[in-house]
């Protein structure tokens, strides 16, 4: 029989009033130190699939608020029907994922490293909170579930094409941040840490930190693929070489000054 999970509030450590930037400022803590190709901890992985359950909930207003409702186990909820929460999840849209190429040499694949990383993606409109509509939309339309939006999938031959519309019964006015698509394109920079041993054409994964899809979404995932550079055949090449080169740039610069 399978344990209440904990409060998700509880679990990211934040107040039930923290605001949206505490909220993912606690996750991407959390989340580096119990990541488990960082966290040597037996239950990492089990506590990071924790993390990121609570943060895929609160990081939505909609599912917050779903979640505050009928889902806040702090004091304790006999009445939440577990499956019907779960069932909620998983019909929720995933962001696409984000792709990164990283290159290390040898020495940092062998001991680790930390870098800096930076790319873009597509974040939450922060004027419509991922809606992509202004105003207050109505809980009880049927046409688009108090969502704002109506989202049509057309079916190619290659591929599928989503196409997000402004609800035309209970909201008329788009958000002009996004144009009603819910995200913006934002320029993005992490600290990643790179475990030692990283082996070439290995894949890193951050969870959650790739293309948002909107409101009531959970984000994708960031994935860098390593490239672990050869190492120099000899080190004393390389030292050999760099002094050859200074030798060279000494004597042209002195020929230089003697014309």
């Amino acid at each position: 029989m399978a344990g209440a999970k904990r409060d998700y509030y509880d679990v990211l450590g934040v107040e039930r009033d923290a605001d949206e930037t505490s909220i993912k400022r606690a996750f991407h803590g959390l989340a580096r130190d119990w990541h488990p190709d960082v966290a040597e901890a037996p239950e990492a992985e089990a506590r990071f699939r924790e993390l990121a359950e609570a943060y895929s909930v609160l990081s939505k207003p909609e599912a917050r608020l779903l979640y505050d409702r009928y889902g806040y186990r702090g004091r304790g909820n006999e009445g939440f029907d577990e499956g019907r929460w779960d069932a909620r999840l998983a019909v929720a849209e995933r962001g696409e994922n984000v792709r990164l190429d990283m290159e290390l040499r040898n020495f940092e694949a062998s001991t680790g490293a930390r870098r800096v990383v930076q790319f873009r993606c597509r974040v939450r409109c922060a004027s419509c909170t991922g809606r992509g509509v202004l105003g207050v939309t109505d809980p009880g339309c049927e046409f688009c579930g108090g969502t704002g939006q109506r989202r049509t999938v057309s079916h190619l031959d290659v591929a599928q094409l989503l196409q997000v519309e402004v609800c035309p019964l209970c909201v008329g006015k788009p958000c002009a941040q996004c144009g009603g698509a819910g995200t913006v394109e934002a320029e993005q920079r992490i600290r990643l840490l790179v475990p030692a041993g990283v082996e070439d054409g290995a894949h890193l994964r951050v969870r959650g930190d790739g293309n948002d899809a909107g409101a009531g979404s959970i984000p994708g995932d960031l994935l860098v693929r390593i490239k672990v550079l050869p190492p120099p055949r000899d080190p004393r090449l390389v030292r050999y070489m760099a002094l050859a080169l200074l030798v060279i740039a000494v004597a042209t610069l002195v020929a230089y000054l003697v014309r």
